[in-house]
């Protein structure tokens, strides 16, 4: 497959009203040019884990709520919630755990200690409080702490979905910013979770410039064993009286006529599209 052009940029989506948090999107191919001030993706930042003892592996809980506190500083008394999602992430055939953390327990904790309260609610109260860390199921170990930036309101909305072939699954979640929503995909690498897609799913919920997107996955890839992703623009349900824009999940439905689709490049390790 050839491509028109010399190089591939970078885009930059534009986040409306998110001053303050610039989060560097590494995934699209050129720069999208709007009206809206252009802000930044974060890529979601990746910790080490410090060493379990083997006496605390033999009780899976034990040992997960141990890999927790050392990998985030969880503190023994904070309280938070947690998902499990089992999949066969790296294809060895044997069931693999993503496991995701919601912490709204400190978010309301450092709420009280904020500088600016009343600007740290307007943000959502944005900041490090959903996390996700991968049990890989045939060593019997945790792998690959992940902090995702986002709105402690709402925990991370984790699936597995099958992009490259069945054998083994990729992690799909989606994450929400104030009153907008973005969906990353990521791809199991040398026991690290490696972010090869990112895009909107809706914005300004319940404002006049709200949007939304639907993001659809191919049968098969023309430029890779990934299939190719497909994007539509789509109908946002508008908020319900007093439902919060920060928390209130709407109905998104598809509209008619592809907007772009994202192919894989195997020698970038991630999908890309091309200008608009």
């Amino acid at each position: 497959m050839k491509y028109g052009f010399k190089s591939l940029c970078i885009f930059v989506l534009a986040m409306r009203k998110c001053c303050h948090f610039l989060l560097v999107f590494v995934l699209f191919a050129c720069e999208e040019k709007t009206n809206e001030d252009a802000e930044e993706f974060q890529n979601s930042t990746e910790i080490t884990i410090s060493t379990i003892p083997d006496s605390v592996k033999r009780n899976f809980n034990e040992h997960l709520r141990y890999t927790l506190q050392s990998a985030f500083q969880i503190s023994l008394d904070e309280k938070y919630t947690s998902q499990v999602v089992e999949t066969d992430f790296n294809g060895d055939g044997v069931m693999d755990k993503i496991i995701s953390i919601n912490r709204l327990e400190k978010a309301n904790l450092d709420l009280k200690t904020a500088e600016n309260p009343a600007k740290s609610l307007e943000m959502g109260q944005m900041g490090n409080y959903n996390h996700f860390i991968l049990y890989n199921g045939k060593d019997s170990t945790f792998i690959s702490p992940v902090v995702v930036p986002s709105s402690p309101y709402t925990p991370l909305v984790i699936s597995s979905v099958a992009l490259k072939n069945e054998v083994k699954s990729e992690i799909q979640l989606a994450y929400r910013i104030r009153n907008s929503a973005y969906r990353s995909f990521y791809t199991i690498q040398n026991n690290q979770a490696k972010i090869i897609f990112q895009w909107k799913l809706f914005d300004g919920l319940g404002t006049k410039n709200d949007e939304a997107y639907f993001i659809e996955v191919g049968n098969s890839g023309k430029s890779s064993e990934f299939k190719d992703l497909y994007i539509y623009k789509a109908n946002l349900q508008k908020l319900p009286k007093k439902e919060n824009p920060y928390t209130f999940n709407p109905l998104i439905s598809k509209k008619e006529g592809i907007f772009t689709t994202f192919f894989y490049l195997d020698k970038e390790g991630k999908y890309f599209t091309l200008p608009q």
